[in-house]
């Protein structure tokens, strides 16, 4: 009897270990199976996001030449607005400066009693005047003098 049951133990054991080795070859299986599916799955995705990020790629390039050319043109008017406004301001300022800087040598040449420009031209205009009442004398004493000598 401890014979039989020892052949039933082992057949029982045996069943187990095939029933293990079954389950371990499906297991074995099943993993290569997945593993070739993860694999695979890896391959897909790997070539639609190069696909995908190869139109994305160009779809931001396009949307990037577009802003540049938008933001080139204003910055291209900004520049000139700003150059316009520098230009003026700089034209006023260089005119304020000269303004100072002529009366300031003008008054610094009538301190020390030398004549300026703005003299010269009142005496130039004086003596224009002078010029045309001399003349006026000249015209007036030939014509007296020709009535004298009629008479």
């Amino acid at each position: 009897m401890e014979k039989e049951s020892n052949e039933q133990d082992f057949e029982k054991e045996s069943e187990k270990l095939t029933g293990k080795t079954r389950a371990s070859r499906k297991s074995a299986l099943d993993f290569r199976k997945y593993t070739k599916q993860i694999w695979l799955a890896g391959l897909g995705a790997f070539s639609r996001a190069e696909e995908e990020g190869n139109k994305l790629f160009d779809s931001l390039v396009k949307v990037g030449e577009e802003l540049e050319s938008k933001t080139i043109d204003t910055a291209d008017a900004t520049v000139n607005k700003v150059a316009e406004k520098a230009k003026e301001s700089v034209t006023d300022t260089k005119d304020k400066v000269e303004r100072m800087i002529d009366q300031s040598v003008n008054h610094s040449l009538n301190r020390i009693g030398l004549v300026t420009a703005k003299d010269l031209q009142h005496i130039e205009q004086l003596l224009l005047q002078l010029h045309g009442k001399v003349d006026e004398l000249i015209e007036e004493n030939k014509n007296l003098k020709a009535k004298l000598s009629e008479k």
